[in-house]
């Protein structure tokens, strides 16, 4: 009884977090909030989901295949939305040295 209220609550809480990640990735207006939002309720969001999950199953090597599951999770999509937004900053920075550079019609092409 404990325990499926448990695993519904893991539930519902991590499918709350991937909802507000999406909703933040529509809602904030920089990119560099979008990246932060999206990446740190989504981690969360599917750990506490893969932990329910890991609740649910009785077998040992489906839960700790489901654990590597989560390990990658938790060292990839951070790293993903640390390496997007720093590629946003690096290009924002490179538009503002160089002003003279968008209005020239070649860039356009480009």
């Amino acid at each position: 009884m404990i325990r499926e209220i448990l695993i519904s609550a893991l539930l519902i809480v991590g499918s709350l977090l991937i909802f507000l990640s999406g909703l933040g990735l529509m809602r904030f207006s920089d990119a560099l909030c979008r990246s932060h939002a999206l990446a740190k309720a989504s981690t969360c969001g599917i750990c506490l989901m893969l932990a329910a999950l890991i609740m649910a199953i009785d077998n040992d090597i489906s839960g700790l295949k489901i654990f590597l599951v989560m390990t990658f999770t938790l060292l990839t999509i951070p790293l993903a939305g640390h390496l997007t937004a720093q590629l946003v900053y690096r290009h924002e920075q490179g538009r503002l040295k160089h002003p003279s550079r968008e209005k020239t019609p070649s860039s356009k092409t480009r």
